[in-house]
């Protein structure tokens, strides 16, 4: 699943990849998902160890509050902590999305991040009046893949952050991809 977003592991940090399942759904009784969460537990502690080794934009969807679109002040870090009942929210099963995106990058299929990235590239300096084609565009290739406009509109934000649009310019991205029926 390596794409070209995907960040560079350590060999400590591929094997316990290797033996990982980051599908929350895929985790079958509780002695998996125990063991799962120990390993991504395990992980995320040594890559937040390697300075630099997730890129700053995925830590700040994670970490910052105006990242979290509907997350009244909060940051997706502050919400899990606060809905998380008991233990640790590393090992908890639905941190495995977060560390999945730390690691590979928005969940998009390759031939829709390599269009958009060429589009971005195109326009150079991203502006304002780059913004209402680019979420076009964005919402062409979502009809075009026949992507979930729900999920798809929350990697579309996300893969703006990785081409350095701020979360105001990926917001409006993300809300036209919504609109997708």
């Amino acid at each position: 699943m390596a794409g070209k977003l995907t960040i560079q592991l350590t060999p400590a940090e591929q094997e316990l990849l290797d033996q990982l399942e980051l599908d929350a759904g895929a985790l079958k009784g509780q002695a998996m998902a125990t063991s799962n969460g120990e390993r991504a537990a395990q992980l995320t502690e040594l890559l937040l160890a390697r300075d630099g080794a997730i890129p700053p934009q995925r830590l700040a969807y994670f970490t910052e509050p105006e990242y979290c679109i509907g997350g009244r002040g909060s940051s997706h870090k502050e919400r899990f902590e606060r809905n998380l009942r008991q233990g640790s929210m590393l090992e908890h099963p639905h941190f495995l999305a977060y560390l999945r995106y730390f690691i590979h990058g928005p969940d998009l299929p390759e031939s829709v991040i390599a269009a958009f990235a060429a589009r971005v590239e195109e326009c150079g300096q991203v502006t304002s009046s780059d913004i209402v084609p680019l979420a076009k565009h964005a919402k062409q290739l979502t009809r075009s893949h026949s992507l979930n406009a729900h999920d798809a509109s929350e990697e579309f934000y996300k893969l703006a952050l990785e081409h350095g649009l701020g979360s105001g310019y990926a917001e409006i991205i993300r809300k036209q991809v919504r609109t997708v029926r």
